[in-house]
C-alpha cells in the first residue's frame, strides 16, 4: 500500500473506517470530522495521512495542530491521534509507516515537535517508532460533597452555578510549558467539543488562574467533577495553593459532585504538593504521555504542566 497525504475524495472511506471501529453512525462521525479537521483554525495546519491501495483507503493517521506555549513563545506543535487501520490490512506495518511519513524528506511538513497520549494498545508501537515517554499523567482524587451530589440533575445545577463557557486567553509563565490557553484555540476546541464544560477563574494581586471542569459518572452512580485544565499566569506556590482552594470551595458550594479528580505531571512539584495539601490521593490510574523531536531548550520535564483536558478527546 502507498502512504500518502489525505485528499478530500477519501472522506467517506475514512469516516466509514471510524464508524465501523467505534460503532457510531457515519453521519454522526462526519459531523465531528468536519468540525475537528476542517475548522479554519485547523484546516490549513492539520496533517492527515492515509494508507491507500488504488482507490481503497486502508488506514488513517493524523497530526493535528495543538499549539504549546513554552518560554513565553508559541511552538508549532502537533498531537498525534485518530489512528486506525482497516482489519483487512492489519499486520502489515501500516501504522508505523504512517507515523514515519511525516518525517520523510521532501514532504514539506514543518513542526517544532510532536506530542501524544496513546492508549495501551498503541503505546508499544510508538515506542518502537522512537517516541519518548518522559512522564505519565498521574490521577489524584478527593471527596467533595458525597451526600448532596445525589440530589437533583447535576447538569442543570452545574449550568446554573458555573454559567456558560467563555473562550479566554491566559499566558503561561515563561518557566513553564503547556498547551496554549489562547482565544483562537479555545474557540476551535469549543466548536467540536459538545459536552458541557465549566470554568472557574481566580485572581489575586494581578495573577490569574483558570480551571476547566467536566462532570461525569464513575461506575454509573458516583458523580465526579474532573479538572481538565489548570492554567496559571504565575506558578508561585502561594498563588497556586490559593487558586486551588478557591476552586475546591466553588465545587463544594455547587454540591453536584461526590469526588473531584485531576491528572497531572507528577514531576511538577508545585502542583503535586498543592493537591496533596488539599488531601487529593493518588489512584492506580495514569495517562501515557509521549513526545518526539523535542529540542533541548524545552526538555525541562519538571515544568511541563499537562492535564486530561489537553487531549483531543476531552
Amino acid at each position: 500500500m502507498e502512504i500518502a497525504s489525505y485528499e478530500s475524495w477519501m472522506r467517506s472511506q475514512v469516516i466509514e473506517l471510524f464508524a465501523m471501529e467505534y460503532g457510531v453512525s457515519p453521519e454522526q462521525f462526519e459531523e465531528l470530522f468536519v468540525q475537528f479537521y476542517e475548522h479554519p483554525f485547523q484546516a490549513n495546519k492539520g496533517i492527515r495521512i492515509v494508507a491507500v491501495e488504488g482507490q481503497k483507503v486502508g488506514g488513517f493517521q493524523s497530526f493535528f495542530y495543538w499549539p504549546i506555549e513554552s518560554g513565553g513563545e508559541l511552538r508549532l506543535t502537533y498531537q498525534s491521534g485518530n489512528s486506525l487501520v482497516h482489519p483487512d490490512f492489519r499486520g502489515k506495518g501500516l501504522f508505523a509507516k504512517m507515523l514515519n511519513y511525516i518525517h520523510e524528506p521532501g514532504k514539506g511538513f514543518d513542526f517544532d515537535f510532536l506530542i501524544g497520549f496513546p492508549v495501551q494498545a498503541s503505546y508499544n508501537s510508538f515506542m518502537r517508532n522512537q517516541w519518548n515517554n518522559p512522564f505519565d499523567l498521574q490521577w489524584f482524587v478527593r471527596p467533595v460533597s458525597p451526600l448532596r451530589s445525589f440530589i437533583g440533575d447535576e447538569n442543570k445545577r452545574n449550568e446554573r452555578f458555573y454559567g456558560s463557557r467563555v473562550p479566554q486567553t491566559l499566558h503561561l509563565p515563561q518557566s513553564h510549558t503547556g498547551v496554549a490557553q489562547h482565544l483562537e484555540f479555545d474557540n476551535y476546541r469549543f466548536n467540536y467539543q459538545k459536552d458541557p464544560l465549566y470554568r472557574v477563574a481566580v485572581e489575586l494581586n494581578g495573577d490569574r488562574a483558570l480551571f476547566e471542569l467536566k462532570s461525569q459518572r464513575r461506575k454509573t452512580l458516583i458523580r465526579e467533577m474532573v479538572i481538565g485544565k489548570a492554567a496559571f499566569t504565575s506558578m508561585d506556590s502561594k498563588f497556586v495553593r490559593y487558586a486551588f482552594g478557591e476552586l475546591i470551595r466553588q465545587v463544594s458550594k455547587c454540591g453536584t459532585s461526590a469526588i473531584l479528580s485531576i491528572a497531572v505531571n507528577p514531576n511538577v512539584s508545585v502542583l503535586v504538593e498543592t493537591i496533596r495539601h488539599f488531601q487529593f490521593r493518588p489512584i492506580n490510574k495514569k495517562i501515557f504521555f509521549i513526545t518526539k523531536g523535542i529540542s533541548p531548550d524545552v526538555r525541562d520535564w519538571d515544568n511541563w504542566s499537562f492535564f486530561r483536558g489537553d487531549i483531543d478527546t476531552w
